[in-house]
């Protein structure tokens, strides 16, 4: 039974070719009867988008990046919700005033105004940050309860660490994707943590590595993603491996650097950078790999990744993954049963690890299937979507009171 009232979501960008979980989870309400509605910070990255973008009926509006309150629109918006809740607007307005904070609070009146307007009952925010201060604002301006999906560098890197409570504080939860991050945001947050699990359809059987071709990676290009371990690795193998080849997908900052690298290693010929590629383009890529490796590293600023969907998706296509033993991976990444763990940071294991499954394709194999069926036991999406729908129940309607309370206690 669907719930009277939309979901809004609000996100920093939409769509985002790297946000696959995003659009998945937007289909996955859609397809149980939700109405979703989005507000999104940002314009659409530029570039390939996936193609399940063009299935997604949600209503999407980009909000101003600047807003000013020159701007009819912030103006009149806001002056519907002031009029609706005076004391609500006016705390909330002081404390993003004390925080230096007022192009969220403007964002936070359109959203607002947006929810009451169409008879919003829940607000949900992906990234718990900018996304989320615009949510928890829009929530306490609005009445409307409200949720966060913290995910990775939301949590764990230096620049937002100290500020994650303060922006999901007066939440009726926090979702999170694995059980590592649920015990490490329970030490630090009074809000509720729910698990959700990213769902992960399952491939058609047939599936499995291809003991010929290449060692995947599907990755951003970026520190905490270790591309650069893997081409060390790589380097350390060619001698004695003369069929290896790697092919890289994705974009990023250190595009130019692993290439230098690869080429000073002596690998340029072995390591393939695709860059980002549309969804079909992975998909070949998956149906082509004999497996996918990953390994992800805490880079200098505390980033690190939650639980990446990579993996989740080489699994469901009963590909052998090796990837590294930090936060959720070791949970779906089991070694020696889902797929192989290394150390993070360590050419030398990674290398062994790859060599291993390029020599033992009965293991490959088995590694593989054992995945397939972890996937398809822990990721169900429809699994996935039942329990974030309860998570919205469960968060209800906050009162005026628990609205007004953060502000007025933090001024």
């Amino acid at each position: 039974m669907v719930s009277d009232g939309p979901v809004l979501y609000v996100l920093k960008r939409y769509p985002r070719l790297s946000e696959t979980f995003i659009t998945r989870e937007l289909l996955g309400l859609e397809a149980v009867g939700e109405q979703v509605l989005i507000d999104a910070l940002l314009p659409p990255e530029p570039g390939a988008c996936h193609p399940d973008i063009e299935q997604v009926r949600a209503e999407v509006r980009y909000l101003p990046r600047h807003p000013r309150w020159r701007d009819f629109r912030v103006v009149a918006a806001h002056t519907r919700v002031a009029i609706a809740a005076p004391r609500r607007w006016a705390a909330t307005a002081l404390q993003a005033h004390r925080r230096g904070s007022m192009r969220r609070f403007l964002q936070a009146g359109l959203v607002a105004d947006r929810a009451r307007r169409q008879a919003v009952r829940h607000i949900h925010a992906h990234f718990a940050t900018a996304a989320a201060e615009v949510a928890r604002d829009a929530a306490r301006l609005s009445g409307v309860p409200f949720t966060v999906t913290a995910h990775a560098k939301d949590v764990f890197h230096t620049d937002n660490v100290a500020h994650l409570a303060d922006r999901v504080a007066g939440a009726g939860a926090v979702v999170t994707v694995s059980d590592f991050n649920v015990a490490h945001l329970s030490q630090r947050l009074t809000v509720p943590v729910r698990r959700v699990p990213n769902g992960i359809r399952i491939a058609a059987r047939g599936v499995g590595p291809d003991a010929s071709g290449p060692v995947l990676c599907v990755a951003r290009l970026v520190p905490k993603k270790g591309i650069d371990v893997l081409i060390e690795a790589t380097a350390l193998l060619a001698s004695h491996d003369s069929e290896l080849h790697v092919q890289i997908i994705g974009g990023g900052q250190l595009a130019d650097d692993l290439q230098r690298l690869a080429n000073r290693l002596g690998v340029g010929d072995r390591v393939a950078f695709a860059g980002p590629c549309p969804w079909p383009a992975v998909e070949d890529a998956y149906r082509r790999c004999s497996m996918v490796v990953l390994p992800c590293r805490v880079d200098a600023d505390g980033d690190r990744d939650g639980l990446p969907t990579v993996l989740l998706e080489a699994l469901a296509r009963a590909l052998p993954v090796v990837s590294t033993d930090l936060v959720g991976i070791p949970e779906v990444v089991i070694d020696g049963q889902t797929g192989l763990l290394v150390a993070p940071n360590d050419p030398v294991a990674l290398a062994a690890a790859i060599a291993r499954l390029r020599a033992d394709t009965e293991l490959a194999s088995r590694l593989g299937r054992a995945g397939r069926a972890l996937v398809a036991e822990r990721f169900d999406p429809e699994q996935a979507i039942a329990r974030l729908r309860s998570v919205f129940a469960e968060a209800g309607g906050p009162s005026d009171r628990r609205l007004d309370r953060p502000v007025l206690e933090r001024s």
